[in-house]
């Protein structure tokens, strides 16, 4: 069963399933009280003034008696299609009296004016055969479902509005932002919520762990590899550039590992020149120059220092696997677009999911001596999270790889 008919909201979802047995209560009560109530009150009353009329017909002195007026006959027949009533009374009347030939209930309002085949005629009013104000019990019925359906409306707000906020506190934690929730609600809201608590208790503890982990052994491998370096540098010889070079690709690998270690650690979410960040980035990895940053001058509300790093391991991957890079902004009434393109090698489409990936290399049997670990692509992909974003990879015009940061603009402005 296809579902694209229903709401897309829980708020709407529910108030569906609140609006519609509301509705099919208010026909079916309505359909039993026209056909069992108003109906065969209509058709009881017809046959009470029926027997009146009779009367009438051979004694035409108690019509005054009676409340009839006797008068000529309607010309023609005339009863609105959704009186229901009146089409009661005239099929009960015709029943008893085969000579009738015309009914008027339109001429003359809250009058029955009636045509018999002799040529005589006459009136009466309709309280005679239908029920006084039979409407009353409807538009009452019609209110009360109108008033109940607000005011449960009005309860699903409160019971909708603590999983909005579950949702906004799981949005923020996504996004590397803690804000304050407490459970509330429902007791399977209130459950949803503590479970959601207590996992990112979890996680930040594993984040928190993480860090320690990456920062300690980075730390203490920092003051042998220095030391390394030192003794290296005053030695003559091949062998001697060789381990130096080997220093310096572990030295590399160390601050890589730390950058991944950071990520997200004390950086602030503030509004600034989305190009000023890039250009800066720009510099720092490729000092030499040759890298072009085009695009239109956007402010930004992003966490800058996140931006510039995942900008210099783009341009820093392009530099290395290719002579040419090039690095575009652009910008929707949507999205933010942060574009780098290298004339490099490219990653192919079947391993662009898999690079990703922390430690993730696309030459397995490739030695780590090059400084790469796999994390680069993988701290990209973070900064675009933490925005609530993502990372896109796919074929530049310049042969090589295409990587997009692509960023929501909720909260960005020209």
């Amino acid at each position: 069963m296809s579902r694209r008919w229903l709401p897309r909201s829980f708020y709407g979802r529910a108030a569906l399933i609140l609006i519609v047995p509301i509705i099919t209560i208010q026909l079916a009560v309505g359909i039993m009280f026209l056909q069992r109530h108003y109906e065969d009150v209509t058709v009881q009353m017809t046959k009470n003034m029926a027997r009146e009329i009779a009367l009438i017909r051979e004694q035409p002195d108690l019509a005054e008696r009676l409340t009839v007026n006797l008068e000529p006959p309607p010309q023609e027949e005339r009863i609105r299609v959704w009186d229901l009533s009146a089409r009661a009374m005239q099929e009960e009347l015709r029943k008893t009296f085969p000579d009738l030939e015309v009914i008027d209930m339109i001429s003359r309002r809250k009058t029955v004016a009636l045509g018999f085949s002799d040529g005589t005629g006459m009136s009466f009013s309709r309280r005679n055969v239908s029920a006084a104000n039979p409407h009353q019990l409807l538009v009452l019925m019609v209110l009360v479902a109108i008033l109940m359906t607000v005011l449960a409306f009005l309860f699903m707000r409160g019971q909708v509005r603590p999983i909005k906020r579950l949702a906004r506190a799981a949005e923020a934690f996504g996004r590397g932002q803690t804000i304050r929730f407490h459970p509330q609600g429902a007791s399977e809201v209130r459950a949803a919520g503590t479970a959601f608590l207590a996992m990112r208790s979890r996680i930040e503890r594993h984040i928190e762990q993480r860090t320690l982990l990456l920062s300690g052994v980075s730390h203490d491998l920092r003051t042998p590899l220095t030391r390394m370096k030192l003794e290296l540098s005053m030695m003559e010889g091949a062998e001697a550039e060789a381990l130096l070079d080997d220093v310096v690709s572990m030295e590399r690998i160390i601050d890589t590992f730390l950058d991944f270690a950071r990520e997200g650690a004390g950086d602030l979410r503030e509004s600034v020149a989305l190009g000023d960040v890039v250009r800066r980035a720009v510099d720092l990895a490729a000092p030499k120059g040759g890298v072009e940053v085009t695009g239109p001058e956007i402010n930004a509300e992003v966490y800058a220092e996140g931006i510039s790093r995942a900008v210099m391991n783009l341009v820093s991957n392009a530099m290395r696997y290719g002579s040419q890079a090039r690095v575009s902004l652009s910008a929707s009434e949507s999205t933010i677009v942060l574009t780098v393109e290298d004339d490099g090698p490219g990653i192919p489409e079947i391993e662009r999911e898999a690079v990703v990936r922390p430690f993730a290399r696309l030459d397995k049997a490739r030695s780590n001596t090059v400084g790469n670990v796999g994390l680069g692509l993988s701290i990209v992909q973070d900064v675009a999270r933490t925005h609530g974003g993502t990372l896109r990879l796919g074929r530049s015009d310049l042969g090589g790889l295409k990587a997009e940061i692509v960023l929501p603009r909720e909260k960005a402005v020209n």
